[in-house]
């Protein structure tokens, strides 16, 4: 089975956003967006994330994950509340750890 798999990750300076094709435990990346952040404001954030929901290829998208980098825990926790999606604040230590699986599953 064909699931379309969405991962954002709102970083310091730019949000981006990757769609991955699944099937039979193989991941290849569909399609590839970012967007520079002008502002760290809440409402910017959420603008871009909502005028990308709205494009052709985010709309048929099963799952969503969402991981932070370097944004205070207030405007995070704000844009989960509206978006209904749980957001990872990742520091440090999970970063490797998502690296470290990363690399594993590729290359093994």
């Amino acid at each position: 089975m064909i699931t379309h798999l969405g991962v954002i990750l709102l970083d310091e300076t730019e949000i981006i956003f990757r769609i991955y094709v699944t099937s039979d435990n193989e991941w290849k990346l569909y399609h590839y967006h970012s967007s520079l952040l002008y502002s760290f404001e809440t409402s910017v954030i959420l603008d871009i994330i909502g005028n990308f929901f709205a494009t052709d290829i985010a709309q048929h998208i099963a799952d969503w994950k969402i991981c932070s980098r370097h944004h205070q825990k207030k405007v995070i926790r704000k844009i989960s509340q509206v978006l209904s999606i749980t957001i990872e604040d990742l520091n440090l230590l999970r970063e490797q750890e998502l690296i470290c699986k990363g690399m594993f599953t590729e290359l093994w």
